[in-house]
């Protein structure tokens, strides 16, 4: 019966807070579709006053902005084939509802049907649109075949329900309107008169069995539709806002029903009411209802607070009354105790009464008072006890702080107890000194540091004259050891100094820690000395170990310099050798200087055309010896290689030249009339002037325009005999692997084998030098 009364509360609750299930109702052909599409399109569009539909999921806007766009594009949507479940909000001024609606077969809802799926959903719903099409039902036979249809849904909903009511908004919307116009019809606002006539059945039903009916007509298309059933050019839907409107008043006085009844059902359940209230006020914010549930709400919740409050304060009441029971209770049964037990079990029993009965100050704080002095009296009583057998009380300070502060009045007899203590201690501390002085052999600076030690704790021993003839003997024996233990240290590190292979620097830091800790020896200055002695060996060591590596190694320059270097870093504090040291790194420096600069002189000296390895080198060496004595030189030679690596301009002047005697033309005056033509990295420069009849022609003539050249760029140039017509007499060129072609510009040139022929040039391009290392 519980469980039937919670599904039930459940339900209604499901009902006052899920979306609403609209079910449109309707056989093949009505207009299901085509109206719904259209009740998006106008009232997404602000073509509805008062009210905004949307689509809440991205299947049912596309679903719906399919349809619409065939709408206006002309095509009427075709027959729905699959039921498609559409989820839809509705928005009028601030309140807004979820709404479920299907779209289905109209099939599904014909006499002889019986489809689950949206039989299920119509049984479910919150309101009911009746599609009626009164162009598609003619006859008397169809009217009453969709009447009965109709007739068929409303027993159902008749059957649950316990007042032969539907039980929920039906509205009856008569579709296609348009057509009933242009049949000379009557008009919207007097389509009862058409559903008296041609619907009877249905309209009486409505009256009978469903309170909340309404009648519309409405028109997908509007008055300017075709017979055709294609959509018109131009959309002019009718009578689309009353079926919306009416829906949201419908829901509205429906969830104020439900709420009222939940409310008369359980009257007491606040969250439930809560929950419902909250989804009522979020759908309906300007409802006059709306202030009434909400008072009703804190009514209800006052209510409970109150009755709660007053069921604490009982609960509350007795609890103390127990509790105020249980500490007395606890008292009464600490004092028996104490009658007939020792006092370290009265004591503990008096600590646990306070630590069990944290409550006593509050109801009883006499007895409270009572409870703390006999825990501090009884721990001192036992303490008393232990001393008196000549056992310590390791606690007995605390005992003393914790009497103190729970009973005041106990202070001399605390004071008493740990005076007692004192003297127990003294006793087994001289007993415990007498001993150990008479031990031969006895470590004497634990027992000289324990007799002043006793003196210090108990100054008004009255054994002063004994502890302190103690100390004076123990002192002297110390005195004695330390002085032979520090002799025989110093021996130590002597003898191993004269080992062969000493390690001289572990040797002086360990002189080091023994001057450190002895500060006040008398063999200081011999330790001193030996420390001294060690240093100086190890100062000769490191130097000579430097250079007998420099004088083997000379080639290796870099770890010459880093072997002087670790003794420098070694002796920074004042080595004997330090001067030597910076001398040595200065010769290995030098040394390296030339031997890195010479590499590169000598490869140019034997390989004059190699003048890429040889800036190679002269950068290695810029790039170990900055501040070198060549630097000047190798920087010089890197400019002016990177100069010729790149394409320049330079000056030549062709001065003179000679060719052979045989040399001339036939007729030709006596001697040839030459010109020079020279051509660089395919660019041709010249002819030069001609020279006429004459084998050693003197021009002087510099080429108008620069010769543009870079390293490794070809050098030709041609001698041409000009007489009768041009030809040429003899053409040299620079060697195939030549990269420094450009020098046949720039002094005399002859062929490699030999004869008078020649020429004399002059130019701007130099060959840099280096100088000749030491």
């Amino acid at each position: 019966m519980a469980d039937r009364r919670k599904a039930h509360l459940d339900a209604l609750e499901s009902r006052l807070t899920c979306a609403k299930r609209i079910a449109l109702f309707g056989h093949r052909a009505v207009g299901k579709t085509t109206l719904l599409a259209m009740f998006y399109r106008e009232a997404s569009t602000g073509r509805v006053p008062g009210v905004r539909l949307a689509a809440v999921d991205p299947p049912s806007a596309e679903y719906l902005a399919e349809k619409v766009a065939q709408i206006e594009a002309g095509e009427p949507p075709a027959g729905t084939l699959a039921e498609t479940e559409l989820r839809l909000r509705l928005y009028r001024g601030p309140g807004r509802l979820d709404l479920v609606v299907k779209d289905y077969q109209g099939e599904h809802v014909a006499l002889g049907t019986d489809e689950p799926s949206i039989r299920e959903f119509f049984a479910d719903c919150d309101a009911v649109l009746l599609c009626l099409d009164p162009d598609g039902s003619a006859s008397p036979a169809d009217r009453r075949r969709r009447q009965q249809e109709v007739e068929n849904l409303l027993e159902r909903y008749i059957e649950r329900s316990d007042d032969a009511t539907t039980d929920r908004p039906i509205a009856l919307l008569v579709t296609k309107y348009d057509r009933v116009l242009a049949h000379g019809g009557p008009p919207p606002e007097e389509v009862e008169r058409l559903v008296e006539a041609r619907y009877g059945m249905t309209r009486h039903a409505l009256a009978c069995h469903a309170p909340r009916n309404a009648v519309f007509a409405v028109s997908s298309y509007g008055r300017e539709a075709g017979d055709d059933g294609r959509p018109p050019s131009e959309l002019h839907p009718l009578g689309l806002e009353g079926p919306l409107g009416w829906l949201a008043d419908q829901l509205e006085a429906v969830d104020v029903e439900r709420l009222e009844w939940l409310w008369d059902l359980v009257p007491g359940d606040l969250p439930r009411l809560a929950r419902c209230v909250r989804a009522f006020e979020r759908r309906y914010p300007t409802s006059d209802r709306v202030d009434r549930f909400r008072d009703r709400l804190k009514a209800l919740r006052r209510k409970r607070l109150r009755a709660g409050a007053v069921r604490l304060a009982l609960v509350a009441t007795v609890l103390v009354a127990a509790l105020a029971g249980y500490d007395l209770v606890g008292y009464q049964r600490a004092v028996s105790f104490e009658r007939d037990n020792p006092p370290k079990a009265v004591a503990q029993r008096w600590a646990d009464l306070l630590a069990w009965h944290p409550s006593l100050p509050w109801f009883w704080p006499e007895r409270a008072r009572q409870a703390r002095w006999k825990s501090a009296n009884w721990d001192l009583e036992e303490a008393k006890a232990l001393l008196a057998r000549g056992k310590d009380v390791p606690d007995l300070s605390a005992r003393i702080d914790r009497a103190a502060d729970q009973a005041p009045q106990l202070a001399i007899a605390a004071r008493e107890v740990e005076h007692a203590r004192d003297r127990l201690r003294h006793d087994e501390r001289w007993r415990a000194l007498e001993a150990r002085a008479g031990v031969p052999g006895e470590d004497p600076d634990p027992l000289l540091a324990d007799a002043r030690a006793f003196l210090r704790d108990f100054s008004w021993t009255p054994h002063r004259a004994e502890a302190t003839a103690l100390i004076a003997t123990a002192q002297k024996q110390a005195d004695e050891r330390r002085s032979r233990a520090e002799g025989q240290e110093v021996e130590a590190l002597r003898r191993a100094g004269e080992l062969p292979n000493a390690e001289l620097a572990a040797l002086i830091e360990q002189s080091q820690g023994w001057l450190d800790h002895h500060p006040d020896s008398r063999l200081r200055g011999e330790m001193l000395a030996l420390q001294g002695a060690f240093a100086d060996r190890l100062d000769r060591n490191d130097f000579d170990k430097a250079l007998a590596y420099s004088r083997l190694h000379t080639d290796r320059y870099q770890n010459r310099i880093d072997r002087y270097q670790d003794y420098l870093d070694a002796h920074k504090s004042g080595g004997r050798f330090v001067r030597e040291a910076m001398a040595g790194q200065e010769r290995a420096r030098r040394d390296w200087d030339s031997y890195s600069y010479r590499q590169a002189y000598d490869h140019l000296a034997a390989h004059p055309d190699d003048v890429a390895e040889a800036a190679r080198r002269l950068r290695d060496y810029l790039r170990h010896h900055k501040d070198g004595r060549h630097v000047g030189d190798a920087e010089a030679y890197l400019k002016w290689w990177e100069k010729v690596s790149t394409t320049g301009e330079y000056h030549v002047t062709l001065r003179r030249g000679e060719v052979e005697p045989g040399v001339g033309k036939y007729l030709s005056g006596g001697a040839p009339d030459l010109s020079v033509v020279v051509e660089v990295a395919g660019q041709v420069h010249g002819p030069s002037p001609v020279i006429k009849n004459s084998r050693r022609p003197i021009w002087d003539y510099t080429f108008p325009r620069p010769i543009r050249w870079k390293l490794g760029d070809p050098v030709t140039i041609r001698i041409v005999d000009n007489d009768w017509s041009a030809s040429d007499v003899f053409t040299l060129h620079s060697a195939k692997d030549d990269p420094l072609s450009i020098r046949l510009l720039s002094g005399t040139i002859q062929p490699s084998k030999g004869g008078k022929t020649s020429l004399v040039f002059s130019s701007d391009f130099q060959m840099p030098n280096l100088t000749k290392p030491d």
